[in-house]
């Protein structure tokens, strides 16, 4: 079981190394991580056959994805696995309350569960995403916070002062990911982004990963919370069943739900 645990943290190591830098080498992993060259090349064998990498001679480099590279509009994403990302947005708001305090980040599938919470008589929302703000202007029934800062236009939202959130404990937040795996965890594709999502993450009791297929085995350049930080992962049937089970035997729930 302790070498199981030794394998699984060093190949996350290596991911680590691998989104910071964008290669990594078969010689200086072996000698930064104290293991035979032998055993890196199975390590990097066994991740690229998940999807996190590609090797090459020598080493291995960062898996490269065109949905990450631009990244693509708000609107555009939106559109991408659209009934997927309402049958996870209809699960998720059973776990809200009346008199809640919820969070919101800037993802198109939290702006999914907006229209759904739209039927409590009574919440707070706090979230960076102006265009899941403005949805609440029929609703005066839900207090909307939002921080100051900067207008971020590929996702339409306010990044830059993760302090300026309001000082509120939450009971629940919401957050969508672009990538999704054990090794490499919950990741997106912007540095401002990451850091209001950690900011919200902070503020909140429980955090839910909202995760449609497309996004798991990816790895987007910035980690926001580490799969074990993770209290609950919410994904639908078409989520590879190898992946959900890698999650649950890491001891994190994962709610799959069924397509319709």
């Amino acid at each position: 079981m302790q070498e199981n645990l030794f394998v699984e943290e060093r190949r996350r190591l290596i991911i680590e190394q691998l989104i910071q830098n964008g290669r990594v080498s078969v010689n200086a992993l072996s000698e930064a991580l104290n293991v035979s060259t032998v055993t890196i090349r199975q390590d990097l064998r066994a991740l690229e056959e998940i999807g996190l990498l590609e090797r090459t001679y020598g080493g291995a480099v960062r898996k490269t994805s065109e949905e990450y590279l631009p990244e693509l509009s708000f609107h555009v994403r939106q559109k991408r696995n659209w009934r997927e990302k309402q049958i996870i947005a209809a699960s998720a708001v059973y776990l809200v309350k009346d008199g809640y305090s919820v969070a919101l980040d800037a993802s198109t599938t939290a702006f999914a569960i907006a229209s759904y919470l739209k039927k409590f008589k009574k919440l707070t929302v706090v979230t960076n995403s102006l265009i899941i703000a403005q949805s609440f202007l029929d609703s005066p029934h839900i207090q909307v916070l939002i921080p100051g800062g900067r207008l971020r236009r590929d996702s339409i939202s306010v990044v830059g002062k993760p302090d300026a959130l309001p000082n509120i404990n939450l009971n629940i937040g919401f957050f969508g990911t672009r990538g999704i795996s054990l090794i490499g965890g919950i990741t997106d594709v912007d540095a401002d982004e990451v850091a209001m999502k950690q900011a919200l993450i902070d503020h909140c009791l429980a955090n839910i990963v909202l995760a449609d297929s497309s996004k798991w085995g990816e790895v987007a350049p910035y980690k926001f919370v580490k799969p074990e930080q993770v209290v609950r992962v919410i994904t639908s049937t078409r989520a590879p069943t190898e992946m959900v089970d890698q999650f649950r035997e890491a001891n994190v729930q994962v709610d799959v739900v069924e397509m319709r």
